[in-house]
């Protein structure tokens, strides 16, 4: 009887430590909240994040020329 108490000791202390050794959920959903879209440019096809790219026409650039160049090949 005894040593069952002494290896169900053992197991609980090996889960403690493993446990406390993992990330916690929280941190990982704290980062997962800054994922922001991705966007790609029409003109040349990078992708960049919708926050730095130029909107014009229903359609994204990643810099106001190939905004222009975009627009001049279109007409």
């Amino acid at each position: 009887m005894g040593k069952l108490i002494f290896y169900v000791l053992i197991a609980l202390l090996i889960y403690w430590i493993i446990k406390s050794r993992r990330p916690k959920q929280e941190e990982h959903e704290a980062s997962s909240e800054a994922v922001e879209d991705m966007v790609n440019c029409a003109q040349c096809g990078v992708y960049l994040p919708k926050s730095e790219a130029i909107h014009s026409h229903t359609k994204y650039f990643c810099s106001h020329e190939h905004c222009n160049l975009y627009m001049k090949s279109s007409t």
